[in-house]
């Protein structure tokens, strides 16, 4: 039953896609059409539902369903043209890759941020007028976070009636196949071979960086480490190296590791208390691995989007395509600008940095670009996007731009070691600037973009080795990824042999990831394959399941789960994995995001007291959050029958216990208000 869902979910996703490319591809080329049909319905309905909640909006699919094939009908001679099949085909490749990783590898769980993203997304399930309440902080809204493609998937849930944690999976899918579909686009406008495309697709997918090659060669496992933890090692220090990854060189290290990579000592600190600085990457590829469905994801989206508009406004079309239209690939072309805003705020002024460098070299072309297009585009987007910038940039965290410190930059061999395939893809770029001119504006935007990555830094609340962390992550993944594609491009595009040569063996060196991420497929358990709801490892255990099934279907309202840490612990996932309200999220999160108010903090130590039976003003408090269900499971039982006792006695008056499971000394299940 599950399978037969899963494949019946996805065709009506299909349905709703080809019906919007098939409608858009009439203006524009099928992946570009695809990609704007999706942003578009999302961008304009962000907008509406600040001035009215749609509500529930599963009634809908049958008549979107029925509107699709009506749009299928109407274009079905352009649909079965070979441009229509192909990109389709294209599209279809890149779904079942990404859709294989979350078949394999599907749950939801509280580490890296797949639990904050689904929380993210359940904000705005209900769909209430937004900004909507904050689930992990009520009666406050959701307002401070730029979640734009988080409230893309809770859209197609709610449309599909999916359950959040299976369209989580489902959106990541679509995003990444929607971002690899427009690469394959770009790529197929100037190089004309398959096998080349291949590899760079290849070598953009998988995610490996300049150390990838020789991860195995620098530092050998622990042997007393698990192997399917020595692949899970492998597989993150290809984006974690400098600084994080690099320190098993000390103990570990071998002889080639030492003499590249020496380990700081006390002697070369520049300060006594100086750590070595953790500067991350975590380009496209890598996302499959991490599984989370964050921010990244939408600005890669963006990213190759503006980049597959302007290779269909600057490259000769492709056999088949439709015919140009310079003034709307323009206008979609900086509207791309301002969503950048609301899906990824730290990549706006890269992603600003790209369109201007182009503006200049259509200027330095002597074909100046079509401003009526450019400001028309812009505006538009701009306007959509202000509801959503409103709310977000009044409760925004000040995250001032600072100069790199000399003792934070990146150590220049370790900056090599980590980059070298960008740098030698913009060196021969670089020399095809007389036969492809644009690949002069690409050397000039993403040699800028990784300059000032270098020279400026955004502080956040992190500090000490952490200073430059988030935003090297952010940073250094989205124009590593960018010209990847479109360095790579133009040097495989070479009539150059030599040129062609060496980019192949650039990207042939990263695509060794592939090694690593086999062995950590077919090392890592797979319990949960093909539970795409991603909540099976948390509700393996029976009272646990039937207590999240009986919220499910119970009203919605305020739930109290216990402190088990301030971030990344099992708290909320009752409430989340039930579509419940959470009465307190991750206190650090859930500070961070509000300004720290004290209160965080206060109710942290009052759930704390709850739980362990000690807080005599309880039923108050509870009535003063308007808690509606307690829950108490295998974790809490764990403190002893006396301390369910004390509660029990406490509240019994207002709440009635519900037991999902009992035995002599323990008890899991939910108080609820009577």
């Amino acid at each position: 039953m599950t399978m037969i869902f899963l494949l019946g979910s996805l065709i009506l996703l299909w349905l709703h896609l080809a019906g919007l490319t098939a409608t858009l591809g009439h203006w524009l080329p099928y992946p570009i059409a695809r990609a704007v049909g999706v942003l578009g319905v999302t961008l304009v309905l962000c907008a509406l539902e600040h001035f009215v909640g749609l509500g529930q909006i599963g009634w809908a699919w049958p008549l979107t369903s029925a509107l699709a094939l009506g749009a299928l009908w109407l274009q079905k001679i352009e649909c079965r043209s070979a441009a229509f099949k192909a990109s389709e085909r294209v599209f279809a490749a890149a779904f079942i890759y990404g859709l294989a990783w979350k078949f394999v590898l599907p749950s939801i769980y509280p580490t890296s941020e797949r639990v904050t993203d689904l929380y993210f997304m359940q904000n705005y399930y209900p769909g209430d007028t937004l900004p909507p309440l904050d689930i992990w902080y009520p009666p406050h809204h959701f307002d401070f976070y730029y979640a734009f493609q988080h409230y893309g998937a809770a859209l197609m849930g709610r449309l599909f009636n999916w359950q959040p944690g299976f369209a989580y999976n489902i959106a990541f899918v679509l995003v990444m196949a929607l971002s690899l579909s427009l690469a394959w686009d770009f790529a197929s406008r100037f190089i004309s071979r398959k096998a080349p495309r291949l590899l760079l697709i290849a070598a953009l997918a998988l995610g490996g960086t300049g150390i990838t090659p020789i991860m195995h060669l620098v530092a050998d496992p622990n042997p007393a480490t698990p192997p399917d933890w020595v692949a899970n090692d492998f597989m993150w220090g290809s984006a974690r190296f400098i600084g994080n990854y690099e320190l098993r060189i000390k103990d570990q290290g071998t002889t080639l590791g030492r003499a590249l990579f020496p380990p700081l000592t006390e002697a070369n600190k520049p300060t006594p208390d100086f750590e070595t600085r953790e500067i991350p990457m975590e380009n496209f590829g890598y996302q499959f691995y991490l599984g989370d469905f964050h921010p990244p994801l939408g600005s890669y989206f963006l990213l190759f989007l503006a980049l597959a508009l302007i290779a269909w406004l600057e490259a000769p079309a492709i056999a088949g395509a439709v015919a140009l239209s310079p003034r709307l690939g323009q206008a979609l072309l900086a509207g791309t600008v301002p969503v950048m805003l609301i899906t990824n705020t730290w990549i706006f002024p890269f992603s600003a940095v790209l369109l201007l460098s182009w503006i200049g070299w259509r200027y330095q072309q002597k074909n100046p670009p079509d401003w009526t297009a450019i400001i028309g585009g812009g505006l538009l987007s701009a306007l959509l996007v202000y509801p959503y910038l409103s709310g977000l940039a009044n409760q925004a965290i000040n995250t001032p731009i600072y100069p790199v410190r000399w003792m934070d930059h990146t150590p220049v061999l370790r900056f090599i070691a980590f980059l070298w395939p960008m740098l030698v893809l913009l060196g021969l770029a670089l020399l095809e600037k007389r036969a492809r001119p644009l690949a002069l504006m690409l050397v000039i935007a993403f040699g800028a973009m990784l300059v000032i990555s270098e020279f400026i830094y955004v502080q956040d609340p992190s500090g000490g080795k952490f200073i430059r962390t988030n935003t090297t992550m952010k940073w250094w993944g989205w124009m590593y990824s960018g010209a990847l594609l479109t360095l790579g491009t133009m040097a495989l595009a070479s009539q150059r042999k030599v040129t062609r040569w060496i980019a192949y063996a650039s990207l042939a060196l990263t695509c060794t990831y592939a090694w690593d991420t086999a062995n950590y497929l077919m090392s890592t358990g797979k319990a949960d394959a093909g539970h795409l709801e991603g909540s099976r490892s948390f509700l393996n255990d029976p009272p646990m399941r039937d207590m999240v099934g009986y919220l499910k279907n119970a009203p919605r309202g305020v739930l109290l789960e216990n402190w088990y840490g301030d971030a990344y612990t099992n708290q909320t996932l009752v409430a989340l994995f039930s579509n419940q309200i959470s009465m307190q999220g991750w206190p650090n999160h859930v500070s961070l995001w509000h300004g720290a108010p004290r209160d965080v903090w206060m109710q942290s130590d009052k759930t704390k007291a709850f739980y362990h039976g000690t807080f005599p003003e309880a039923l108050d408090w509870l009535a003063l959050n308007h808690v509606r269900y307690i829950a108490w499971t295998r974790a809490e039982a764990g403190m002893g029958l006396p301390a369910w006792q004390n509660i029990n006695t406490a509240i019994g008056s207002q709440y009635s216990w519900h037991p999902f499971y009992a035995d002599g000394g323990s008890q899991v299940g939910l108080w609820i208000k009577k």
